[in-house]
């Protein structure tokens, strides 16, 4: 056996009750990876185009990836997938925590459901075995309660991934949530388990992973503990503040969106000092990590007295998480967005997408397109913390007016009408996070142009490891975090780089943080070390491009042209702040989106990928199909 595999791929047929294997081609593997890599592959080979995100034959993915459950750090990570019910094309999210390994601990890669079950179910793995089971006693609880009965039942070792309420109700914003909160938030793809009755997967573990080469994997666990412990790239920021230390400074600098994109912190934000680390810390109860990681970004918070009292500690919200619900709102009460973040962990609901549909309701509310008739009483006025919490349990429960804010700004915008739909800052569906092309011009083209739109890890925000500017020293990767942002020709390039890059480091199961905290090189040495194949950097940036390729090819078989997408105005500056730290920019998205797709030999009218470009990708297979579409919106 190849090494970090563990060599099968389990199928579910909900509707039949129906298990299956299928042994993993190595072959295949190498090509794709694992993770969503792999899942986009059988997702487009078996799923039509054309299905309905709830329908039975939309397939949904659970995997791991070869890097997944080594010992090493920062390789921890899953991912779900599926048809995202927020964009109508393809979707995956990416998970934290320890779920990743016990999957992988069970015997197996990948899990693909399809079918939809009479009943409540979950499924349960063991070591090489699989089974259905009833899961009527947890479904309609939330995430918190639903794993302490899971390993009650099961024993402490036991690891779930499941959804909460928001979930079952069919929420497009819903994610999938283990460790009791690290949630795959983004595309909505909880609401398509939730249409399956599937509450969640059960891992037990036990299985040990083959490693190739168990000596070198030592020296390269002890060399990149020894780079993470020195503070290399971005580990000495994640190892002590983590993302909360960037609240603050990204509220001011112009990164963090303000009063749903149109305020400018420095003159709207009248106090910041809530937001402040030294604030921050005074909540948090202790430090936590993922599966075998040195870096321990994220800690756990409490609040215990007050209107927004906890019942146990929560997890104390990321740098996202707490924009979506701070300054996207004007909210600078930091209890109450723990406590907004506390529900959404528990009905398992993504908190960008939740923050920024508050923020799309808050201005429909103060530009009198709505009303306290429509709002069940509850006044939207901007930073009324009691309001945002009041709103969000309703939009989390369906509930009211938050029933018809539970599937997103776009879906919420059609329903009101009068105008809102200017207020509805998205792209394709999926609500922007919280880095402004205002502040980083790169993001506007990520937002648009990757088979996710408005994702912001799909090209690591133009951060990077320290060290990738000398191994590819023909690339211009000047262009970051917010520099040269008057300029926008030369980015392509670079940007197709860290695009291919982040689909390696979604499909290997590597995270993120440990990307921009370690070598370039990283990925490159522990996938060989792991599977025995000897494998460079060249080799994974043209198997992140062949990856992306996928995901791009179900999104254009869906009839959808990220190239044709609509990006509201007021993200891309127009028309531009007289004032602030992103003062007279306005982004030249036409010109970032013709640049990308030449980088990319995507035809800049339809986004298929050139005949020439398939068959260097070993992408032969897409031609016919792609090529015989004759319109694509």
């Amino acid at each position: 056996m190849v090494g970090g595999y563990m060599g099968k791929i389990l199928f579910v047929d909900l509707s039949n009750k129906k298990i299956e294997e299928e042994e993993l081609d190595y072959d295949f593997a190498r090509k794709y990876l694992g993770g969503y890599g792999i899942s986009a592959k059988i997702m487009y080979d078996r799923m039509k185009a054309g299905v309905s995100v709830f329908d039975e034959d939309n397939i949904f993915g659970i995997s791991a990836g070869p890097l997944t459950g080594a010992p090493l750090p920062v390789v921890s990570r899953y991912t779900t997938s599926g048809k995202s019910p927020l964009t109508n094309s393809w979707g995956d999210a990416n998970g934290s925590g320890f779920f990743g390994p016990a999957l992988k601990f069970c015997g197996y890669d990948n899990i693909f459901f399809r079918g939809i079950s009479e009943e409540p179910v979950y499924l349960l793995l063991g070591i090489d075995k699989a089974e259905i089971c009833d899961a009527k006693d947890i479904w309609g609880k939330d995430t918190y309660a639903t794993e302490d009965i899971i390993k009650s039942k099961y024993g402490k070792k036991a690891e779930i991934a499941c959804i909460g309420p928001s979930g079952e109700k069919l929420s497009r914003l819903a994610g999938v949530s283990t460790a009791k909160g690290r949630i795959a938030a983004r595309g909505g793809l909880g609401a398509v388990m939730g249409s399956k009755k599937l509450k969640g997967i059960v891992a037990l573990g036990g299985k040990k992973i083959t490693l190739a080469r168990p000596d070198r994997i030592e020296e390269l666990r002890k060399k990149y503990i020894k780079q993470i412990k020195d503070g290399y790239g971005f580990a000495a920021v994640y190892s002590s503040t983590g993302t909360p230390g960037y609240i603050e400074a990204g509220a001011l600098n112009g990164d963090s969106p303000v009063k749903n994109w149109y305020g400018i912190g420095l003159e709207e934000l009248k106090n910041t000092d809530e937001y402040n680390y030294e604030n921050i810390e005074k909540y948090m109860t202790r430090k936590n990590s993922c599966y075998k990681c040195t870096m321990g970004s994220w800690a756990h918070v409490m609040v215990k007295e007050g209107p927004y009292a906890l019942e146990e500690e929560t997890h104390r919200p990321e740098y996202e998480s707490a924009s979506a619900l701070g300054s996207y709102l004007l909210n600078t009460n930091y209890e109450s967005i723990i406590k907004c973040n506390d529900i959404c962990n528990r009905y398992a609901i993504d908190t960008i997408s939740t923050g920024a549909t508050i923020a799309f309701a808050m201005k429909c509310y103060n530009e009198g397109i709505i009303s306290k008739k429509d709002t069940d009483g509850i006044e939207l006025t901007w930073g009324n913390h009691g309001s945002i919490v009041k709103m969000i349990e309703k939009l989390v429960k369906r509930e009211g007016f938050g029933d018809l804010l539970a599937d997103g700004v776009k879906i919420a915008s059609e329903k009101i009408g009068r105008g809102s739909e200017k207020y509805a800052i998205h792209v394709g569906g999926q609500e922007l996070p919280a880095h402004d092309p205002r502040f980083e011009p790169s993001m506007a083209s990520i937002y648009k142009l990757d088979a996710t739109p408005g994702r912001h890890t799909q090209a690591a925000q133009y951060c990077l490891p320290p060290d990738l500017p000398d191994i590819l020293d023909d690339v211009d990767f000047s262009f970051s975090f917010g520099n040269k942002r008057d300029i926008y020709t030369g980015r392509a390039k670079a940007q197709k780089i860290l695009s291919a890059l982040d689909h390696c480091v979604n499909s290997l199961g590597m995270c993120l943080f440990g990307f921009l905290s370690t070598s370039a090189n990283f990925m490159p040495e522990c996938y060989s070390a792991i599977t025995g194949w000897d494998v460079d950097l060249n080799e994974l940036l043209t198997t992140g491009e062949r990856i992306g390729t996928v995901r791009l090819a179900f999104t254009l078989r869906e009839g959808l042209n990220p190239a044709k997408l609509v990006f509201p105005d007021i993200a891309l500056g127009i028309p531009p702040f007289k004032d602030g730290p992103t003062k007279d920019i306005t982004v030249d998205i036409d010109l970032l989106t013709r640049e990308f797709c030449k980088e990319m030999d995507w035809d800049l009218e339809t986004c298929r990928p050139g005949k020439k470009k398939l068959k260097e990708l070993g992408l032969e297979w897409l031609i016919e199909d792609l090529w015989r579409l004759e319109t694509v919106k």
